[in-house]
């Protein structure tokens, strides 16, 4: 660990003595905001990566965004289109028109107008099918966009789509730059990507860090942001980074991993922000790449071997709490009444038991000769998964079933979730302050459709997803919601284990920093940012 930090103090020094208009070295302030960040992006744009969108998001702005309360708030939109306002309605046939308009005098960094051609341009990339984004939920559900003017866009849907309203969180693409282009190869946009955010891509050296810098004039203060230059470094190690934020390295380190909080919490440099998160850690079981886990007995066996209180009383040192789906308290369509799994080995074996799986001499599992053998996958660097791991692994051994474990480069690992290239992950999702779960059990959601990376097939949860997709009445989806939890309790398609707590260390000085719950992240108001020494 010694010469992990030595050779992170090489990094930052080669970082501040690089010449020009490099940053230098020293303490927070409004020159220079240093940012631990646990793993390097996959891509710059938006729509393509499988990750956290913090970097992303300083650059390239949504129409909306969702705030510090887990409200939808609108950005480059002048508001969220309503049925009261008229900015939805809803077709007889059973479509829907949503009218976004959109504020005026906001250009690209180029200096280029922001119209409604990027919003339509943008529809018409992820539909056309020549492009695989990480998603097209919601957007395979749009006939087409008309552009009355340059500040109006007006998107049908070929049916009603009740999360209408993040559809376009991620922002849009400038067709000025991209139109004609071959998305998947256009290196200039997705490692440079051309926004309208308070801050610009100044330089990204691969392995080492993204250098962002602040826009001269932004057009939300018409002015540049008090932060000038933001440096993310790529720190993947979990010790490695909590050193350097102790010593002034590292200024700031978001999702702040639960076990280091006590040792973070003396420091008078910092400041710990600690939210709720909207999100849940689980473990997804991949039924397609392991077909053991297409029998249910054997998932709730799986659910009920693992003792989920005595992880967040002890890895996790109290931060967390124990959840029961993918849902959670803070939204209002939160279901409390589902079927939970109480740890409890004799259940699971009697239920392995039923479902075939024997014992042998050496008290593991098999089945007409193959065992019951998979491997998990999950981030290494990140000390809490990798002893989490380890403990499911001591848990279902337990019980007969013989888990390996496979640590993965946080980039890495993303890809490798996308392509369903494994048995089972531990991991989270960290959700929107709108609570569709059609994206994540769907049956035809499945990358890349979508993130239904547990494969699971079920119709009848399908159909209530869509169902619920498709009522525009917020109760009335609250109601479908609620059913739909229940379900997917029942079916137990991952191992669901606690929230995801989120709690950002920053420096104390650092004003206008809230923390943020839903999967915005922390640095969804970065140009309201501004460091007041004491």
């Amino acid at each position: 660990m010694r010469r992990a930090a030595v050779a992170g103090l090489m990094l930052f020094a080669a970082v501040a003595c690089g010449g020009g208009d490099t940053p230098t070295a020293g303490g927070a302030s409004n020159d220079l905001l240093v940012v631990g960040y646990d793993r390097e992006p996959d891509t710059m744009n938006r729509y393509a990566t499988h990750i956290l969108e913090d970097i992303e998001s300083c650059v390239v702005e949504g129409l909306v965004t969702n705030d510090a309360q887990m409200h939808i708030v609108p950005v480059l939109a002048s508001e969220i289109p309503t049925i009261e306002n008229g900015g939805v309605v809803l077709r007889p046939g059973g479509g829907m028109d949503v009218t976004w308009k959109l504020r005026p005098g906001v250009t690209w960094h180029d200096g280029q107008p922001h119209t409604s051609a990027d919003v339509k341009f943008t529809v018409d990339a992820i539909n056309k099918g020549d492009w695989k984004p990480e998603s097209v939920d919601g957007f395979d559900r749009i006939s087409s966009v008309e552009t009355p003017d340059s500040l109006t866009a007006v998107v049908h849907y070929k049916e009603v789509y009740a999360p209408y309203q993040l559809q376009f969180v991620r922002g849009t693409l400038p067709r000025h730059v991209l139109e004609g282009r071959d998305l998947n190869s256009a290196n200039d946009y997705n490692r440079a990507p051309l926004g309208t955010g308070p801050y610009r891509v100044k330089e990204w050296k691969t392995g080492e860090y993204i250098l962002l810098e602040a826009v001269p004039l932004y057009w939300r203060t018409q002015r540049a942001p008090k932060i000038r230059q933001l440096l993310f470094r790529f720190l993947t190690n979990t010790t490695t980074r909590i050193n350097l934020l102790k010593s002034g390295e590292v200024h700031m380190v978001a999702l702040v991993p639960w076990d280091k909080v006590r040792e973070l919490s003396p420091v008078p440099t910092l400041r710990l922000n600690k939210v709720v998160g909207n999100g849940y850690e689980h473990v997804t079981l991949n039924q397609r790449h392991f077909p053991a886990f297409a029998d249910v007995r054997v998932r709730r066996a799986l659910a009920h071997a693992v003792d989920r209180n005595l992880l967040v009383k002890t890895i996790l040192d109290g931060q967390v709490e124990v959840v029961n789906g993918p849902i959670q308290p803070l939204s209002p369509a939160y279901e409390p009444n589902v079927t939970t799994y109480a740890y409890d080995t004799t259940r699971a074996n009697a239920l392995l038991d039923s479902a075939g799986w024997t014992r042998g001499a050496n008290g593991m599992r098999s089945k007409n000769g193959a065992p019951l053998a998979f491997t998990l996958i999950t981030q290494s660097g990140f000390a809490i998964r990798e002893n989490v791991s380890q403990t499911l692994q001591q848990s279902l051994k337990a019980i007969g079933v013989d888990m390996q474990i496979r640590l993965l480069d946080g980039t890495s690992i993303s890809s490798v979730w996308f392509k369903g290239d494994f048995d089972a992950m531990l991991h989270w999702w960290q959700m929107g302050a709108d609570p569709e779960l059609t994206l994540f059990f769907a049956r035809d959601r499945m990358p890349p459709a979508g993130r239904n990376i547990n494969y699971l097939d079920d119709p009848a949860l399908t159909s209530v997803l869509y169902e619920s997709d498709r009522t525009a009445d917020v109760t009335a989806r609250n109601t479908l919601l609620k059913q739909a939890q229940r379900q997917i309790a029942a079916l137990v398609p991952e191992i669901v284990l606690y929230n995801t707590a989120k709690i950002d260390a920053v420096p104390a000085t650092l004003k206008g920093f809230t923390g943020n719950p839903t999967n915005a992240g922390p640095f969804w108001n970065v140009h309201e940012w501004e460091i007041i020494p004491k």
